[in-house]
């Protein structure tokens, strides 16, 4: 556990001293005493120069108290076209299992988001999560909700969703694959037009291996954007539970 904590501070001191929707798909599911450190990110590789190379960090760490409820605490960084690289937000989140059967589980997710760049207002964030499951596949659905509040704040509630849909079986030495995909509507009293939402879709593979000692989750995935305000990015995401 010590070796972790060292290589968890190790990416959090390069990415603090060098270095929307973060492409995260939540499980409906909550484990009991489940307890996990995690960082994820993304990198634009696109031909608009205002998009490419962008890149975004999250580092994250959540704990099960029950059964049915779950919090999560998240710091992000970002570099962007127009500011260098800097603290974005901290979001504090709770998670609650409404519907726990056998092959369909449903969560409601609620977070606050203290935002510290680019003079916004904070975030009130909610999420419907629902999750679909047999022998070979499991299918994530997340329904966003999200507006800002206080000083700063503009505009109504924008709506996103993402969806994941996960094949169990292997594909090579251990790893498995998934179609992965974000999308962004825009304001629900009027969605933008096509060309303006935000649409992303593509594929991921996920892998366990050990390192110092410990078992890693990994994953990285293509997203090929499919409108002219979405980038072609690239993601990962690297999780220890314990």
């Amino acid at each position: 556990m010590r070796n972790f904590y060292k290589f968890f501070c190790f990416f959090l001191l390069i990415y603090s001293s060098q270095t929307k929707s973060h492409h995260k798909i939540y499980s409906a599911n909550v484990e009991e005493g489940r307890q996990s450190i995690e960082w994820r990110g993304h990198f634009n590789l696109d031909n608009q120069i205002d998009l490419d190379k962008e890149h975004h960090h999250v580092f994250e760490t959540e704990y099960s108290w029950s059964r049915f409820w779950q919090s999560e605490i998240e710091f992000h960084l970002s570099d962007k076209n127009n500011t260098p690289l800097d603290f974005e937000k901290i979001e504090f989140q709770n998670q609650v299992q409404i519907l726990d059967k056998p092959n369909l589980s449903t969560s409601l997710y609620f977070s606050y988001n203290f935002v510290s760049s680019e003079n916004k207002g904070d975030e009130v964030e909610y999420k419907f999560l629902n999750e679909y499951s047999n022998l070979f596949v499991n299918f994530i659905n997340n329904l966003i909700f999200e507006k800002q509040v206080g000083k700063n704040s503009s505009g109504s509630t924008e709506f996103s969703l993402s969806n994941y849909l996960f094949f169990k079986q292997e594909i090579l030495h251990e790893t498995k694959l998934g179609l992965i995909g974000f999308s962004e509507f825009g304001k629900l009293s009027k969605f933008n037009s096509l060309q303006n939402q935000e649409h992303q879709y593509g594929i991921q593979v996920e892998k366990n291996f050990r390192l110092l000692d410990f078992e890693l989750e990994f994953a990285m995935g293509f997203l090929l954007g499919l409108t002219q305000n979405s980038p072609n990015t690239f993601i990962w995401n690297m999780e220890r539970e314990f």
